[in-house]
């Protein structure tokens, strides 16, 4: 086999293809990579990665379930990665999907990293038009199979080969029969004892319910989550599940908060994802089923802040909170319906408190003699007490400063039941790794 750099590359990205003949599109990728490894031309490809399944902007209103795009990245001669590509194109179904906006693209040669960095996080963070998304395939070269909405994840998957940053794994195991798959809940907590925190969300923390299983059924199995494909491959090993059919590990951008980029107030626009900074304006308002409302402000623009029952911990924390405190809010801008039209506002999935305000309480003085709470004899004239008769015509109310039930610098995330896709749990914090696109020895699937 020749050296790398003497090979061309080829990227084959799809979204929404889960209709396609049967199954998510997690599967269809599973399938692909199966058929290329029993194909003449598999023996003579090289992997330049595991393939990649891409969570894109959880906001935008028209998406798939969870907003993942897939990707596969080889290298070879240029004949072989044209019969990849047409490998591929015999696997799908020509069948009409209703709700479904399938798409497919491919990429031989190499993506501009200037171009890949801006559309990844575009698609990360905030709204692409497709005619935008058709322009940008032209431009670099690639080729379009499919051309439903789904081309544009497609293409956020295969830029995200390029962006050299925090990413885990995900084995996901697969079944023609999901629900004969028997997860043993002891089995399941040995698991996750043995292999956390280099395994995450395996189970809720509070209700105790398991989090592998997915509700979308067949043919997906279970999924489990961690920091490498060595340690997924041990933790389905102890789970020991039957009926698994096959399984195959993916290179994410889960749990990782990439979506949270630093933006002003100001940039908080419908549909873009981002991390907030201001001060609290005014006391929280609670309203009725427990959510939360906040508005703050960076000095030049304000906005209100929603922080809902589901979230947990924030969501407590958020109503002990007052006006100048200095907090971080991370998530998704959505309109909010008022008298006088729609607003934005922050769905809050992360919370930080930066920096805590001095609050006061003014309460009467104590009576010098004997220690009693004083009252007042009317404006301007001090204050008596009640129960000596002391009496001091130049006394006032004294401030007190009060104690906050709330740390600085504490970081609150919805529990694990509740955490879309990209939030990175708590337990990943100093688990961070710079991952970069090396030739996987073993691409672990079965």
């Amino acid at each position: 086999m020749e050296d790398l750099k003497d090979l061309q590359e080829l990227h084959i990205g799809v979204d929404d293809l889960d209709t396609f003949g049967w199954g998510c599109t997690t599967y269809y990728i599973y399938r692909l990579l199966k058929e290329i490894r029993r194909s003449s031309v598999g023996s003579r490809l090289r992997y330049l990665s595991y393939p990649l399944l891409t969570r894109l902007n959880p906001a935008i209103p028209l998406r798939t379930r969870g907003n993942g795009a897939l990707s596969i990245h080889v290298a070879g001669e240029e004949d072989d990665l044209r019969e990849v590509v047409e490998i591929a194109i015999s696997l799908l179904d020509s069948r009409a999907m209703p709700g479904r906006e399938p798409g497919f693209i491919s990429l031989i040669g190499r993506m501009p990293l200037e171009i890949a960095r801006k559309i990844y996080v575009d698609l990360l963070t905030d709204i692409a038009e497709i005619s935008y998304i058709e322009r940008v395939i032209e431009k670099i070269g690639g080729r379009i199979h499919i051309a439903g909405k789904g081309i544009i994840g497609a293409l956020g998957s295969i830029s995200h080969y390029y962006i050299d940053g925090d990413c885990t794994y995900e084995i996901i195991a697969y079944s023609d029969d999901a629900e004969r798959v028997y997860i043993d809940p002891e089995k399941l907590t040995r698991m996750d004892v043995e292999t956390r925190p280099l395994t995450f969300n395996n189970i809720d923390p509070e209700t105790g319910k398991p989090l592998i299983k997915p509700s979308t059924g067949a043919p997906v199995a279970l999924g489990i989550r961690g920091e490498s494909p060595e340690i997924l491959a041990k933790a389905l090993n102890i789970l020991g599940p039957e009926n698994i059919s096959g399984y195959a590990v993916f290179r994410t951008n889960q749990a990782t908060d990439q979506h949270l980029i630093p933006r002003s107030i100001a940039d908080a626009k419908f549909y873009r994802t981002g991390l907030f900074k201001g001060r609290v304006i005014d006391p929280p308002r609670v309203m009725r089923g427990g959510d939360v409302l906040l508005r703050i402000s960076d000095g030049s623009s304000e906005i209100d802040v929603a922080i809902y029952r589901e979230e947990g911990d924030a969501n407590i924390v958020a109503r002990s909170l007052a006006p100048r405190d200095l907090i971080a809010v991370g998530g998704s801008v959505k309109p909010w319906i008022t008298e006088g039209g729609e607003i934005p506002v922050i769905n809050a999935e992360y919370l930080k408190i930066l920096r805590l305000s001095d609050q006061y309480m003014e309460l009467p003085p104590r009576c010098p003699r004997c220690n009693s709470s004083m009252e007042s004899m009317g404006r301007g004239k001090g204050y008596r007490c009640r129960r000596c008769g002391y009496r001091d015509p130049s006394a006032s109310k004294i401030s007190v400063k009060l104690p906050r039930k709330i740390p600085e610098g504490g970081i609150y995330k919805p529990p694990p039941r509740n955490m879309k896709h990209l939030t990175k749990p708590l337990s990943r914090i100093g688990l961070e790794k710079i991952c970069r696109n090396l030739p996987p020895r073993d691409l672990l699937i079965l």
